[in-house]
């Protein structure tokens, strides 16, 4: 009894004709059941799977070959011997790019590539925001609707939340879970950086704080989505439950830290006050603030300095260390007086970023420093002799 000839062309399914032997149909299965296999693109590929090893049965087969009906040529003729593309490729247009990598398979008389699997994602042709996320659809675009609904002070606090710590890289992760999602990952990260740009974030200061990470809240933002989407794959393959921990943190703890909060935190009025004050400094003020920063916490430094010696700089992100980094982000922007002379300009700046960096926190000191003495000596109606020597000035 002759065995049912099944209802699909397998020349068109493996993308041959009549011609082919068994090692090229052996190659053309290859290349399509890797893409579709179910280990790699889950249940939707088990029915492909299953045509694709009933095609392979069929043309290895000669007495099951020989009950399949002849294939149709790209002409449109029957044949038993043929070259070029069967059913359905359609040859390209001959043009000057037919040897681009797209069509190689045409004029050379090859297999057709299979399609991508329907799961991938494309950044070229694919809507990251229209992209199926499976599981983690509602959550994720939940979150996209907070980002949306930050205010102006939450999207600086997520901006400028790292402080000196490197942006988080996820490519390293890549083999740690699915092809599958690999493309979430690649897709979600294109979602959020389109949902934040859908406003425009507020200018950085013209002398951003040396050391500090350029402030850049897509990165913040990704890393807290990319752990809700890859946080379980990845626990199983990590063993350690303290790397686990602190990979955890390290993608969340900035962006907890910045949202719900005042611009400055618990903080925001002393904040607000020490800025407006800085403001309206006095040319005299502004030097003592200068010279008393020299001579006090320059010493301590070379050039330029940077952060990383400040209260707490070091420590774990936290909301109260997200609102210093932005106080002293603000500060930055506050300009000294215009007949301020240039060599004093770089300590007037140092000292007032300070100043509201440690306000923020508080008034926090360390033993034997105390952070905001140049603060309080700029803006002291009757200065000391003492004070007056430090700073090199008369009295007046």
């Amino acid at each position: 009894m002759a065995a049912q000839v099944p209802d699909f062309d397998p020349f068109e399914l493996l993308g041959l004709d009549a011609s082919a032997d068994a090692a090229t149909v052996d190659r053309a299965y290859k290349a399509r059941i890797r893409h579709v296999h179910p280990d790699i693109a889950g249940v939707a590929g088990l029915d492909e799977t299953k045509r694709l090893n009933i095609a392979r049965e069929w043309l290895l087969d000669p007495d099951l070959r020989a009950q399949l009906p002849p294939p149709v040529s790209r002409w449109g003729r029957t044949t038993e011997s043929t070259s070029g593309p069967t059913r359905q490729q359609k040859p390209p247009t001959p043009t000057r790019e037919s040897t681009s990598t797209d069509t190689e398979w045409y004029w050379a008389g090859e297999a057709a590539p299979p399609s991508k699997p329907s799961w991938d994602y494309e950044p070229e042709t694919d809507d990251p925001l229209a992209f199926d996320f499976g599981a983690w659809n509602d959550e994720l675009r939940a979150f996209f609707e907070t980002i949306r609904g930050l205010t102006a002070d939450e999207r600086a606090r997520v901006t400028y939340s790292q402080g000196e710590e490197p942006p988080m890289i996820f490519d390293d992760f890549k083999d740690l879970v699915s092809e599958r999602m690999w493309a979430r990952s690649r897709a979600l990260e294109d979602a959020v950086e389109a949902v934040w740009r859908e406003r425009v974030d507020e200018g950085p200061p013209l002398l951003f704080p040396r050391g500090r990470v350029f402030g850049n809240g897509i990165v913040v933002a990704n890393a807290f989505a990319q752990w809700r989407l890859l946080g379980e794959a990845i626990a199983q393959k990590t063993r350690d439950p303290l790397s686990l921990a602190a990979l955890e943190k390290r993608c969340s703890a900035a962006w907890a830290a910045s949202v719900g909060q005042p611009r400055f935190g618990d903080q925001q009025d002393a904040v607000v006050a020490c800025l407006d004050d800085a403001r309206r400094l006095t040319l005299n003020q502004a030097q003592r603030l200068s010279r008393a920063w020299q001579r006090d916490m320059g010493g301590f430094l070379y050039g330029r300095p940077g952060e990383d010696w400040f209260p707490r700089s070091l420590e774990p992100v936290s909301s109260e260390l997200v609102s210093a980094r932005l106080a002293a982000v603000d500060a930055s922007r506050v300009e000294p007086p215009d007949d301020m002379a240039y060599e004093e300009r770089n300590g007037f700046r140092c000292g007032l970023r300070l100043t509201a960096y440690v306000t923020a926190l508080g008034g926090a000191a360390d033993s034997g420093r105390d952070y905001l003495r140049p603060w309080t000596e700029a803006l002291d109606p009757n200065p000391s002799f003492v004070a007056r020597a430090r700073w090199g000035m008369p009295k007046g």
